[in-house]
């Protein structure tokens, strides 16, 4: 299986190895993730890659100033921003356009799809409030228009998350004319607790009103059809491994904030707190819920649909994940053979139903997706040279 991940890194592009050298997680930054050690830490991890950034970020204008309109609109230089775009019922239904000034129309569209509670802000401490708009300036700043979504909780069914991210795509690709997108050509990438609703709803489009409307999805981080590998909430990192006791998130930066803590909460859409999700995760028993029946499990399992989809999928991992041991977890290979299969001896990763799998060497579970649009583009790199190569 080692060979597999080698493999996906050849087919991710020549990109991707020609700036392995000079794009690798900085010295520092990576002797400190691994003093973080193998958890889910976004305070301590903001912390690092903040320096990375843009001087100005979310705080800078918020709450918006109304004698300071030109300057909050000039946020980041050369891009245009459309905040808390609406596009359901919920008052959490809402999108971050990010668009470059410059270039023409038809622009390949990238969807952004957090973990944790769905914020399309991270809110632990205020360094934290950078993120997600990096990966909207990065999408931008490659030729495509970043959309950042807003997930929130569902109402205890089972596929509501998928029918969320549904709305959320149709919305982009009617409205991708007004933001210089092609409808045709989006893309959409999950971390974390955000791919168990991006696997419903590439698993299941026979339950959406519009199909499944992305070429290609990108699960980071998550287990996005637990039957494939065995069963699972199909949400959110692997589990610990085993060991000397890790440290507690925040510790080894000096602040208490860890997924609950609101030092850097912000008001309105964009800063609802709210845990996202249902119940219950795709194919799965939900927290203290009844056990599901075998035609409950069927209805459920997102594997049927992955194995018929034309969208190209792509698994990543990263080296600091919770539960990781030196390889993509058994679940990621499970769902890669799983699909891999389909197109018989012949399957090669990165082609047809066969995955891509990126093992995100250096990487913790928040810095894979805090380094986009930083000089670390060890992730970003590979993953914008096989979004280049899907026709």
């Amino acid at each position: 299986m080692a060979k597999i991940v080698v493999r996906s890194l050849v087919a991710a592009g020549t990109l991707a190895l020609a700036t392995a050298a000079q794009a690798q997680v900085p010295k520092d930054i990576h002797a400190a993730l691994l003093k973080i050690g193998q958890i889910v830490d976004p305070a301590c991890t903001a912390k690092l890659y903040r320096p990375l950034m843009p001087k100005a970020d979310f705080n800078t204008y918020w709450p918006p100033d109304a004698a300071a309109p030109a300057s909050a609109a000039a946020l980041y230089p050369g891009i245009t921003i459309a905040r808390d775009q609406l596009f359901g019922p919920n008052a959490k239904d809402v999108v971050d356009v990010f668009t470059s000034d410059r270039g023409g129309d038809n622009r390949p569209i990238f969807i952004y799809v957090p973990g944790g509670g769905g914020n399309k802000v991270e809110q632990q401490v205020r360094e934290g409030n950078a993120f997600y708009d990096n990966i909207g300036r990065w999408a931008a700043r490659n030729g495509m228009v970043g959309v950042l979504v807003q997930r929130h909780p569902g109402t205890g069914n089972w596929d509501d998350g998928g029918r969320d991210l549904s709305m959320a795509v149709d919305w982009v690709k009617d409205n991708a004319p007004k933001f210089r997108g092609d409808p045709n050509r989006i893309f959409i990438a999950a971390h974390s607790a955000g791919t168990g609703p991006l696997g419903v709803y590439v698993g299941h489009p026979e339950r959406w009103k519009n199909g499944v409307q992305v070429k290609g999805a990108i699960y980071m981080s998550g287990n996005p059809a637990p039957t494939a590998g065995g069963g699972g909430r199909g949400q959110g990192p692997g589990g610990p491994g085993g060991g000397a006791a890790l440290p507690a998130p925040g510790s080894t930066c000096g602040t208490s904030a860890n997924m609950g803590s609101n030092d850097g909460a912000i008001a309105g859409p964009s800063g609802q707190r709210e845990a996202a999700g249902g119940p219950g995760g795709p194919g799965g028993r939900g927290r203290g819920g009844p056990q599901l029946t075998p035609e409950q499990l069927a209805e459920r399992d997102n594997l049927p649909g992955f194995k018929a989809t034309p969208v190209k999928v792509m698994l990543v991992r990263a080296e600091l994940d919770p539960g990781v041991m030196g390889d993509m977890l058994a679940s990621d290979k499970a769902l890669h053979d799983a699909m891999c299969t389909v197109d018989g001896d012949k399957a090669k990763d990165g082609e047809g139903h066969c995955p891509a799998m990126l093992f995100a060497k250096l990487h913790s579970h928040m810095s894979e997706v805090f380094a986009f649009d930083t000089p670390d583009k060890s992730v970003s790199d590979p993953i914008l040279a096989w979004l280049k190569k899907i026709k």
